[in-house]
Parts: structure tokens; C-alpha cells; sequence
């Protein structure tokens, strides 16, 4: 649950029923997409309190792989992703380490050592990631 502002909650419930915060069961109740909220300047800090596990985002608001980084979801187990998806995202190594996202999954998508070179990784890098 988070605090909304006045505007926040005109947004989301309405002139005749505002309420001073947001509940996941809210979000789900009223059908509204995460890229709704975020228009309505929810923090990604507020909506991963509200709800931290990007599965649901994805089942009930529409997450898609735009709002990775947003939601800092696993590509692959969370939104679908393939290789190619997440090559196209340059995501650095920091992004990857908070995203979950191991050597093991990018081998298990297809990604050979020739491949690697793409990510622009030195050796004590890919040893984060698990290699």
C-alpha cells in the first residue's frame, strides 16, 4: 500500500470517492495498467510496494518488456523475453545483476561465447553473472 497525492487519488478512484492510498486489490478491482499509473507519476518504488512481484504486474496491468527496467523484472522468467529481446535492451551490468539475469539463462536463450562480445563484458564481469 502507498500514500497517493490528491491528484493521484482524483486519478485513480474519482472525484466522489477518493482514498489516501493504493492497494494492490485496488489496482486489480479497478482494471488499471501499469502504464496508467505510471502516467499518474507513480514511483517504480511505490508500485513494486504495492506490488513486488512483476508476474502479477504482467497477469493483471499489462506488463510488457518496456517496463522491465521500470519494474526491474527478469526478462526472460517474468516477461517472455528471448536473447534477442534482451540484446536489443543494452542493458549494462548493474541492470542485469538487479534484473536477475544470469550467464546461465543467456546460454540457456541461445547466447554462444562468440555472442558475448556483444554485451562488452571483461572476464571478472561475466563471473557476476555466473559464468
Amino acid at each position: 500500500m502507498v500514500r497517493l497525492t490528491a491528484r493521484q487519488s482524483t486519478l485513480i478512484f474519482g472525484w466522489f470517492d477518493p482514498r489516501p492510498t493504493l492497494a494492490w486489490g485496488d489496482v486489480v478491482r479497478l482494471g488499471l495498467s501499469l502504464d496508467t499509473l505510471i502516467s499518474y507519476r507513480l514511483s517504480a518504488l511505490d508500485l513494486s510496494t504495492v506490488q513486488p512481484d512483476p508476474a502479477q504486474w504482467v497477469q493483471h496491468a499489462g506488463a510488457s518488456l518496456k517496463h522491465a527496467r521500470f519494474l526491474w523484472a527478469n526478462p526472460f522468467l517474468h516477461l517472455g523475453a528471448d536473447l534477442a529481446d534482451v540484446m536489443g535492451m543494452n542493458l549494462t551490468l548493474v541492470e542485469m545483476l538487479r534484473m536477475g539475469i544470469t550467464h546461465a539463462q543467456l546460454r540457456g536463450q541461445g547466447m554462444t561465447e562468440r555472442m558475448e562480445g556483444f554485451f562488452k563484458f571483461d572476464e571478472t564481469e561475466w563471473q557476476l553473472l555466473g559464468k
